[in-house]
């Protein structure tokens, strides 16, 4: 009896064994499928023979040893960017379409730009003001600002000695000259117009009564006519009319004589340079001389400081103009600067998303770059546990489901140092660099965004 019992409980325990890893082995893949697709084609390895031994199953090519890393994830340039403005503005014009390649600093989109390139010919301006009047200040004064100085300073000396030594005989005679014209004239006003005067006013207005009669007599032989607004008889009476009354106002002038008014206008004048002569002979008032001396000082002065220059003070204001000036010529350059998007590295456009005319906000990404001439591939699901049996510098397998006919080797380059929480899970992103020249016929197939696995 407990002979058959044994065999029966040995052959127990084995099936419940078997489910057991069975189960075990159903969870791992569940976990990580990029093994379960290790297996599948290390499967697809197994010659299908249904007469082969243990011992070919055993020796078949990656049969023995599963790989201890497996993950996924996604083929990528080695370096991208997704380039965007830091200002908003409208799409002027775009330069590069999709698959386009571009070297470094190649101009990608332009934004419209006329109102940075007014501040920034408004900042230049500023700038060049700035700069001459710095010039103005640091230069020394020319030799005729300083002998118009000097000569300031000789008027204002000889206005005090005037006032001080009186008048000289040059200055008096030139002022008797003055009030006997000025006597004189007033005489003349007074005393009316001559016998003779009136005499030729009155032969004048009689001349121009005859040009007046004789154009008045053209113009009424053509008045009927219906351009006689634009015919010469029409100019000439009104020239006619205007030099008689210009005669009659002057005869009248003349028989009438002076007004009370033009009397009184004539003999102030010869009042007003009696009063300059007095003023000539009169002692000097000590407030004129304190105003003389003075101004001989202001003029001094004035002429020291052109001959030491500008003080540090205002060279060191005048600097700091110039400073402030190019400060914001730089400012507007970069604000047009920044009106245009250029490429931080050469690459191909992966996509272009604005057209011109529509708007752009800061911010949002216009242009998708990427260095393809070399791949990288990073993992999506490194596991915590996996993560632990890679290290950066190993060698590593890479195939792509889009390609499964082709496998790439690559390099550990970078493992990132912290985790991610993906779908529930801890993973780690390595960064693998594939092995494969740029104008290969494998390389051909990449497309930036592939689903790759990555095996060791």
């Amino acid at each position: 009896m407990s002979t058959s019992t044994q065999p029966n409980t040995t052959r127990t325990r084995w099936i419940i064994f078997s489910i057991a890893a069975l189960l075990a082995m159903a969870a791992w893949f569940l976990r990580d499928p990029a093994a379960l697709r290790s297996v599948i084609r290390l499967h697809a390895a197994i010659p299908a023979d249904d007469g082969a031994t243990m011992s070919e199953i055993a020796t078949a090519p990656d049969i023995v040893t599963l790989p201890s890393v497996t993950a996924d994830g996604y083929l990528a340039p080695v370096r991208y960017a997704l380039l965007s403005f830091a200002a908003s503005n409208t799409v002027a014009t775009v330069h590069v379409t999709e698959s386009d390649w571009v070297k470094a600093g190649a101009p990608l989109i332009a934004l419209e730009n006329s109102a940075q390139q007014a501040t920034l010919a408004q900042a230049e301006a500023n700038l060049a003001q700035a700069q001459a009047q710095l010039e103005t200040v640091q230069a020394a004064a020319r030799s005729e600002e300083i002998a118009q100085a000097e000569a300031a300073v000789e008027v204002a000396t000889m206005n005090l000695y005037r006032l001080v030594d009186g008048a000289t005989s040059e200055q008096i005679a030139s002022a008797d000259k003055s009030i006997a014209a000025a006597q004189a004239s007033a005489a003349n006003v007074q005393a009316g117009a001559t016998p003779q005067e009136i005499t030729a006013a009155k032969a004048t207005l009689r001349q121009a009564e005859a040009s007046l009669r004789n154009a008045q007599s053209a113009y009424d032989k053509v008045a009927w006519a219906n351009d006689i607004g634009a015919r010469p008889e029409s100019l000439r009476l009104e020239q006619a009319t205007i030099e008689y009354e210009r005669a009659q106002a002057q005869y009248d002038n003349v028989v009438n004589g002076a007004t009370p008014e033009e009397i009184q206008v004539a003999w102030a004048q010869v009042a007003q340079a009696q009063a300059a002569k007095d003023e000539l002979l009169a002692a000097a008032h000590p407030a004129d001389v304190a105003q003389a001396q003075a101004n001989i000082r202001s003029a001094t002065a004035a002429l020291d400081l052109l001959r030491a220059g500008a003080r540090p003070e205002e060279i060191a204001a005048a600097q700091a103009q110039v400073q402030a000036a190019q400060a914001a010529v730089q400012q507007a350059q970069a604000a047009l600067d920044a009106m245009l998007l250029t490429a931080p590295f050469a690459g191909q456009v992966s996509s272009v998303a604005v057209r011109v005319g529509e708007f752009v906000a800061p911010g949002a990404t216009v242009v998708k770059l990427g260095d393809t001439r070399q791949w990288i591939v990073e993992t999506d699901t490194l596991s915590e546990l996996e993560v632990v049996r890679l290290h950066e510098g190993e060698t590593v397998i890479v195939t792509f489901d889009a390609l499964p006919a082709a496998s790439f080797r690559g390099t550990v380059k970078h493992i990132q140092p912290a985790s991610d929480f993906k779908r529930g899970d801890v993973t780690f992103t390595a960064t693998i660099a594939l092995e494969i020249a740029d104008d290969s016929a494998e390389a051909a197939g990449l497309r930036w965004g592939m689903s790759a696995s990555v095996s060791k």
